[in-house]
């Protein structure tokens, strides 16, 4: 929604109706305040040297990224500036009118839903300034639309221009320019709070309203600072509460009281006007259709009442088109409640206000859906985990779960995406401003939207369109292919892609190197899809080096590819067993990550969530001790957001399954069920809301749980939860074989082993013999699949040996090593451990089969192995270690050899003790066994003859 700039800000204008206009930031009623420190950051921004400078202000709706722009130039007019808030559809007019002027700001509000932004920039390119021209762009959050400017506008070919970026946080700082004020008998403290905004726009409010001011209650929470917005929405419903002697202010539920109060004095002037509710519709879908479609003229007014099927009453069409218009809501936010809420009450309204859109239409009603969902908070009211992927988861709801909550801004994404013409070259245009413009994380209805807009771009690049608009497509579609688990044909999209950017790039290396860093990052992630890690690996390496020979003022970019890169590579070096490089990746992403998330909170703070994630590989590696730290980060932030949009729910129940598994590796087991429970309910919640769309992540939710009861010895409760994954990932592996057959060998060989412990050993057998039939196709079409093969293949050994089966456990448990052993020669890192374990299987099978002499030399290359991996990492191996000498001791004493037995003996025993010393829940019974071994072997050396 477009702002008024402040020479109209104080005339009456037809959005003065009701007291909610009261908190648009154009009318200035309550003191600017509390932004002092970013206030003059932006002064020493202006006055910088360069004649061009952009900067981009980021910032949830209602912070406060209007108002500081005002109060900006307010200041800067006083100092002989000349500032221009650019109307929508005037961008290049705007530039064009100040060519001359010497000293110029120009403010793009919501820059993100401009289409003339581009082109704007162009002219300022064009422009020969001979003093200073500033623009700067406000949006909730960067994104494609931010980033492809730098390649598409003429502004970056030859001297480039100072870009920066900032955010506002919601909360104001701590000590508030507000003045005091006698005449209201009201003093502020300057060194006050939130409480001092909300008693000062109370009193402001009230002069205003000629109300009494109201002792306003309100307890401020430091924990949870709400926008500036809310505050004053919660100090005008105080006020309109004159009824109550202490008022309560909520800024959680203000705008909502305010906007009831709004509705409710609507009734008797809109009758007035000829707008009387009946089956043709009423006032308040007038005000929402003509606020969604954004036409606010007369004619826009009559067109939306004919779309809402509002029917004014005889000859009294002009007097309701004035009482509409009047009543519009000039508060995005408020705006935006609206609309959600007219939307869903009111059956069919949906469909009509998205029914025969033109192409501005629809893209108008997208950029307000996309406003909509950005904003759109969490409902309120009653009501072992995966390998971590590369950049581009029978228990009743608890009484604090949010209640189910319609998504309008979803529905009214996909709506208005239907009305979209696709059918030639001539639509090309308007479907890529959707694609370029509308982020992802709208919402959940967003995605597919999205995805089938860029599958149709693509299709209509190849035939009509530049190399570079083609390239752009290419890759994006790619990305798609990818989340549709088609990765083959998703690399050789993204490989043309990159082919067209390298071409473009040969003949502009600085204009086309952000894109192709892009491009290359994208065909990474396609690599990593197909299991090619060392392919993913030498893309991602490749954007780390062009990061390098970025300009300085070109960071906003460069940051963002060199980050994602970065936290990619670790993802790979975590696959081709370069552990010790793993660290140093994710710890560089996560200090790019967090500076970019300074300039842009909305869009980046869920990556540095994911790179904390990331550093779940130091479990995995035997330090889950330094991975704590950063998972548990992961959640506080991830919780924080789930607080503040639902779509970050899922990504938050991932956080608490990599919590989980990291507590659960610490022995502290307790804690890692508290967390493991959580992520579970949550999944059951978002599966009872979007049931076919979050069955993976609540199998996997399922699957992590029964895999820690199984470990903890509760197998009644993991077999119910293990058999439910198992179910789910059967359906899935039906629908999508290639994407889910993995994870379907995964829960059955898990299922296995814990009917193992059961000793339900003929059901064991069952299902780690089908897991190896899965992988055995896998593996035909995936190298990557093979070392998972080899790993159902020794626990097939194993549970052939525990139903005494040991002819038949030796040729699985053989071939687990001899595969192992051809891995081992191409990436020794990797695969080591894997050919421990085998080898420690394939000896205790010929024990098993009274082959003590032939165990021993598996066996003894176990341990060899083992020592060599305790001593590179020691937290991780040594457990395994311990076993190894144990078993080792074992089959030297069964072949005679008692004396060097009784060494390797003891050494078990110290290790177990030591190990049980600092988790004895997890090492106790392990140790009693190395002890029974142990006192087998003494007792055979003092009596050789009794003993055996």
């Amino acid at each position: 929604m477009s702002r008024p700039g402040p020479d109209d800000a104080r005339s009456p204008g037809p959005r003065d109706a009701g007291p909610a206009a009261l908190l648009a930031p154009e009318r200035e009623v309550v003191p600017f305040t509390g932004r002092g420190r970013e206030l003059a950051d932006l002064r020493s921004w202006v006055r910088s040297r360069e004649p061009v400078a952009l900067r981009l202000m980021c910032g949830r709706g209602g912070v406060g990224k209007t108002r500081l722009a005002l109060e900006l130039g307010r200041r800067l007019r006083r100092t002989g500036w000349t500032v221009v808030h650019v109307p929508p559809g005037e961008e290049v007019a705007a530039v064009r009118d100040v060519a001359a002027v010497r000293r110029v700001l120009l403010v793009v509000d919501d820059a993100g839903h401009r289409p003339g932004l581009p082109e704007m920039l162009d002219a300022v390119a064009a422009t020969r300034t001979r003093g200073r021209l500033r623009v700067l762009c406000t949006a909730r959050t960067g994104g494609q639309w931010w980033h492809r400017q730098r390649w598409t506008s003429t502004l970056w070919a030859g001297h480039a221009p100072a870009v920066t970026q900032m955010a506002l946080e919601p909360a104001l700082d701590r000590t508030p320019e507000v003045a005091p004020e006698p005449a209201l008998g009201l003093e502020v403290d300057r060194s006050g709070d939130d409480r001092a905004l909300v008693d000062a726009a109370a009193a402001r409010f009230a002069r205003v309203l000629r109300r009494p001011v109201p002792e306003v209650t309100f307890e401020p929470s430091p924990d949870d600072r709400p926008r500036v917005l809310d505050l004053q929405a919660a100090a005008l419903a105080a006020v309109l509460r004159g009824d109550d002697e202490r008022p309560a202010a909520d800024p959680a539920r203000a705008l909502e009281r305010v906007l009831d109060h709004e509705r409710a004095s609507w009734a008797a002037s809109a009758a007035a006007a000829g707008l009387v509710p009946g089956p043709g519709g009423s006032a308040e879908a007038a005000l929402a259709t003509t606020t969604l479609v954004g036409d606010t003229s007369e004619a826009g007014v009559r067109a939306a009442l004919r779309r809402a099927g509002v029917r004014p009453a005889d000859g009294r069409t002009a007097d309701a088109v004035a009482w509409v218009r009047a009543h519009l809501l000039g508060v995005p936010r408020l705006a935006e409640l609206l609309v959600s809420r007219v939307l869903a009450e009111q059956d069919g309204l949906m469909e009509a206000c998205t029914r025969d859109l033109g192409p501005d239409e629809a893209f108008g009603v997208l950029a307000f859906a996309t406003g909509m969902g950005l904003d759109r908070s969490a409902p309120t009211g009653p009501g072992p985990a995966e390998l971590n992927s590369p950049a581009g988861l029978d228990t009743e709801q608890d009484a604090g779960a949010p209640a189910v909550e319609r998504d309008v801004a979803g529905e009214l994404i996909a709506a208005a995406a239907s009305a979209l013409p696709d059918e030639g070259p001539a639509d090309l245009a308007g479907l890529m401003r959707v694609t370029r413009r509308l982020p992802r994380s709208s919402g959940p209805l967003a995605v597919p939207v999205l995805d089938r807009l860029t599958h149709r771009v693509a299709e209509l690049t190849r035939a009509v369109g530049d190399e570079a608009t083609r390239a752009e497509a290419l890759s994006d579609v790619g990305l798609v292919l990818v989340a549709e688990g088609e990765p083959d044909a998703a690399v050789s999209v993204l490989q043309e892609a990159v082919g067209l950017w390298r071409g473009l790039a040969w003949a502009d290396e600085d204009r086309y190197r952000p894109p192709l860093c892009t491009a290359l990052n994208n065909l990474g992630t396609g690599y990593w899809a197909v299991g090619r890690h060392a392919d993913a690996l030498a893309v991602q390496e490749e954007v780390i080096a062009l990061c390098g020979q970025f300009r300085p003022g070109d960071a906003p970019w460069a940051d963002a590819e060199h980050a994602q890169a970065l936290q990619n590579a670790g993802v790979s070096y975590t696959e081709l067993g370069r552990v010790g490089e793993i660290e140093a990746a994710q710890r560089a992403a996560l200090e790019l990550y967090r500076r970019l998330a300074e300039g842009d909170p909305v869009q980046y703070e869920p990556r540095v969530a994911a790179v904390l994630g990331n550093f779940e590989a130091l479990t995995e590696n035997g330090r889950p001790e330094d991975a704590l730290p950063a998972n548990a980060e992961a959640v506080a932030i991830r919780r924080r957001l789930a607080a503040q949009r639902p779509e970050h729910l899922g990504e938050l129940a991932w956080s608490l399954g990599q919590l989980g598994t990291t507590l659960e590796a610490l022995g502290r087991y307790e804690e890692a069920d508290s967390v493991l429970v959580e992520a579970l309910r949550i999944q059951r919640r978002l599966a009872d809301q979007n049931a076919r769309g979050t069955r993976a992540d609540l199998a996997a939710a399922l699957s992590a749980l029964g895999a820690l009861y199984s470990t903890t010895g509760r197998a009644d409760e993991a077999l119910r939860l293990e058999r439910e994954a198992l179910e789910i990932r059967r359906d899935l592996a039906r629908e999508h074989p290639e994407r889910y057959l993995h994870y379907l060998a995964h829960s059955l060989s898990n299922l296995g082993v814990t009917y193992a412990r059961r000793g339900r050993f003929d059901e064991a057998v069952l299902l780690e013999e089908e897991a190896v039939g899965i992988r055995r196709g896998l593996a035909r079409r995936n190298a990557r699949s093979l070392k998972y093969l080899a790993q159902s293949l020794s626990n097939l050994g194993v549970r052939y040996a525990d139903l005494g089966r040991f002819e038949e456990a030796l040729p699985p448990t053989q071939e687990a090593v001899d595969m192992l052993r051809r891995l081992v020669r191409d990436q020794p890192e990797k695969y080591r451990t894997g050919l421990a374990e085998a080898l420690a299987n394939l000896g205790a099978t010929l024990l098993d089969l009274d082959k003590a002499t032939e165990a021993l030399l598996p066996m003894r290359e176990a341990v060899a192995l083992r020592r060599q991996l305790a001593v590179e990492n020691p937290d991780k191996h040594r457990p395994d270690l311990a076993l190894t000498v144990s078993n080792l001791a074992s089959a030297l004493s069964a072949a005679g050899d008692n004396v060097a037995a009784l060494s390797l003996a003891r050494e078990a025993v110290e290790m177990r003790r030591r190990l049980a010393a600092d988790l004895p829940e997890r090492y106790r019974a392990e140790l009693e066994r190395s002890r029974a071994v142990l006192a087998r072997i003494e007792a055979a050396i003092r009596n050789p003859t009794t003993v055996r």
